[in-house]
């Protein structure tokens, strides 16, 4: 398929997404408007018109299976989008009153509603070998979360209590993909489906600084020197190694699970070499806190020429079958390693890491690997593109991205504004993929790596209190979708 084509298709499935959003949206809003009936036709209309590919029995499971995908391409199906295309699409998106916006669809589906059940008909015959009208339906009805974490360093804690309310409410990820801080706090959630938020918290609280950042010297091998050198391992391993003590890679998450790394181009690694190197500690003493706060500030201002997308590239570590033998840890290291700040690296002698990170290297042609928020803080459009190409099987997803930096007033982020409002814009790209990004208020300071235990509790518990309000309206998009034949 050519890139104008890809390009094309794109806009088609993003123009569905939001008509379907207007229309829950006012379903919600506007309860009993229509009946139980007239909302699942219109539900399952929308659903049938952006079917396109999908793997059978994937949608029920919310993961992949051992089947092949099947590309769904029949004549009436064709007419049918252009049918939903045109008049449904203008009923929900011109209609400017929630209300009347459901009374307009409603009364445009009510004459198509025979070629809807002939559409489904006639791709139930053409692929009767591929997959039954019951594999059909659950794909159009069920719906999978994907869950997009964004960094933020110490403002992300409050994603824990979000989670937490969304398992309370029955909705567990069928994948979760992060960035930075987001990522790490992802690898748990992607841990288990049946997350233990106590005993994650209670993981973080007995976290001690100087186990985790150290100020050592190593020779950088894949990763960019920093101020402090990120021992991920000895902070968290403990929760990802299997009964006989081995690290837990990608694929033994029970959750499928991807981290966003910024991979630093060869031409800008120069540059920056050039330029001089991007810390200048001594190695031979510890600095006091004022020679290390100015230190870590310089870097900060520094940090915001890294996002550029010719400067770094964007890479999904788990988006194929090599990269999913990654050391879990590893991966959210990496994604984590604050170019200038946090060095991360793998220094063990581990030759299968070592196998991949100079395959995955060479491969994008980058000098090292640095912090995922650089090349795609909230990775919505990334996500998106990888449930499309089959990353979980079922295409049928609900997309919903946290986020905790961006410009607040607050002590400890009026100061980041520069970077947080460089962010900003990157993430601004990204949202026509969400239906929904929660910008998460209030949260501690991006800073606050390892908060003290009751500031912790606090970042929790705001998350769970925002993720309280939200969790109504989300709810509504996971209402199972039934066909209703026109006869029955």
């Amino acid at each position: 398929m050519s890139e104008s084509a890809k390009d094309e298709r794109e806009e088609d499935q993003l123009r569905f997404q939001r008509v379907e959003a207007k229309l829950i949206r006012a379903l919600y809003d506007h309860p009993g408007t229509v009946s139980q009936r007239t909302e699942h036709q219109l539900r399952y209309a929308l659903a049938l018109a952006a079917l396109d590919t999908f793997q059978p029995g994937a949608a029920v499971r919310h993961k992949r299976n051992d089947r092949p995908d099947v590309q769904v391409r029949t004549p009436r199906l064709g007419q049918w989008r252009r049918r939903v295309r045109g008049e449904l699409s203008d009923a929900l998106l011109r209609t400017r009153r929630t209300g009347e916006r459901i009374t307009a669809a409603a009364a445009a589906l009510e004459p198509i509603l025979p070629q809807l059940e002939q559409a489904r008909e006639e791709v139930i015959a053409k692929y009767s070998d591929e997959f039954s009208p019951r594999e059909l339906d659950q794909e159009l009805g069920i719906r999978t979360l994907v869950s997009v974490a964004g960094g933020g360093g110490g403002s992300a804690y409050v994603y824990i209590g979000a989670w937490d309310v969304l398992q309370g409410a029955g909705l567990v990820p069928g994948y979760v993909i992060g960035s930075s801080m987001g990522a790490v706090l992802g690898l748990f959630r992607a841990l288990r489906r049946r997350g233990d938020f106590g005993e994650y918290l209670a993981l973080a609280k007995r976290m001690k600084s100087d186990e985790v950042f150290r100020i050592v010297s190593l020779r950088a091998r894949y990763g960019l020197p920093g101020i402090l050198r990120l021992y991920l391992h000895a902070g968290i391993q403990s929760a990802f190694q299997d009964p006989q003590g081995n690290p837990l890679r990608l694929s033994d998450l029970e959750i499928p699970y991807d981290a966003i790394v910024a991979g630093l181009r060869r031409d800008a690694l120069r540059e920056s070499d050039e330029r001089g190197p991007l810390h200048h500690l001594p190695e031979d003493r510890r600095p006091g806190p004022l020679e290390l706060r100015a230190r870590i500030g310089t870097q900060l201002v520094r940090l915001v020429g890294f996002i550029n997308p010719r400067v770094v590239k964007e890479i999904i570590i788990g988006a194929d079958p090599e990269t999913r033998d990654f050391d879990a840890v590893d991966a959210a290291g990496f994604s984590s390693a604050i170019p200038g700040i946090l060095h991360y690296d793998v220094t063990r002698d581990e030759p299968g890491m070592h196998a991949i990170l100079e395959q995955l290297m060479e491969d994008y042609d980058v000098g090292a690997l640095v912090d995922g928020g650089v090349a795609n803080n909230v990775p919505v459009r990334t996500a998106w593109r990888q449930v499309q190409k089959g990353r979980i099987g079922t295409r049928n997803a609900y997309y919903l991205a946290f986020d905790s930096f961006h410009p607040q007033l607050g002590l400890g982020h009026i100061w980041l504004q520069p970077l947080t409002r460089a962010i900003a814009y990157q993430v601004a790209f990204n949202d026509r993929y969400a239906q929904r990004r929660i910008d998460f208020r209030p949260t501690l300071s991006p800073l606050n790596l390892l908060p003290k235990p009751d500031e912790l509790d606090e970042a929790v518990l705001w998350g769970r209190e925002r993720m309280a309000r939200e969790l109504p309206l989300i709810q509504k998009f996971f209402e199972r979708v039934r066909w209703v034949p026109l006869k029955g």
